[in-house]
C-alpha cells in the first residue's frame, strides 16, 4: 500500500511539472549589446541572433556575417543549443516568456 502510495505521488509530480513545447519556442531571438549599432557597419554585425526551427534545428549568427547550424533541445526549462565547429560554444537558454529566452552565461536578455 504505501507502495502504491509513493508512486502514485511520484507520478503525479513527474506529470504535473510544467515543460516547454516546441512550438511555443519556434522564431527567432536577437541580442544586440548595449552600445551596437548593427546598420552603421553591415559588414560587421555587432549584434547576435538565434532561430530556432522545427525538429531541433537551430541557426546561430554570433556576429558577422556567418551562420551556423546546429541543433538544439529543450530540457524542461532551458533550450541546450549544440556546440557548432570550433566557433561557438554550447548556448543554455532558460525560458522566460514567449517572447525571451536569457543567457545563462552571461544572463543577457534575447528578444524575439
Amino acid at each position: 500500500m504505501k507502495r502504491l502510495l509513493i508512486f502514485s505521488l511520484v507520478g503525479f509530480i513527474f506529470f504535473s511539472c510544467d515543460k516547454l513545447d516546441e512550438p511555443d519556442l519556434l522564431g527567432t531571438y536577437t541580442f544586440i549589446p548595449e552600445g551596437c549599432d548593427p546598420e552603421a557597419n553591415p559588414e560587421y554585425n555587432c549584434g547576435s541572433f538565434i532561430t530556432l526551427s522545427a525538429d531541433g534545428v537551430a541557426d546561430v549568427l554570433p556576429s558577422g556575417d556567418i551562420i551556423y547550424r546546429t541543433s538544439y533541445k529543450i530540457r524542461g526549462e532551458k533550450i541546450i543549443v549544440a556546440k557548432a565547429d570550433e566557433i561557438i560554444d554550447q548556448l543554455v537558454f532558460s525560458y522566460v516568456d514567449n517572447s525571451t529566452l536569457r543567457n545563462e552565461r552571461d544572463g543577457a536578455l534575447w528578444i524575439k
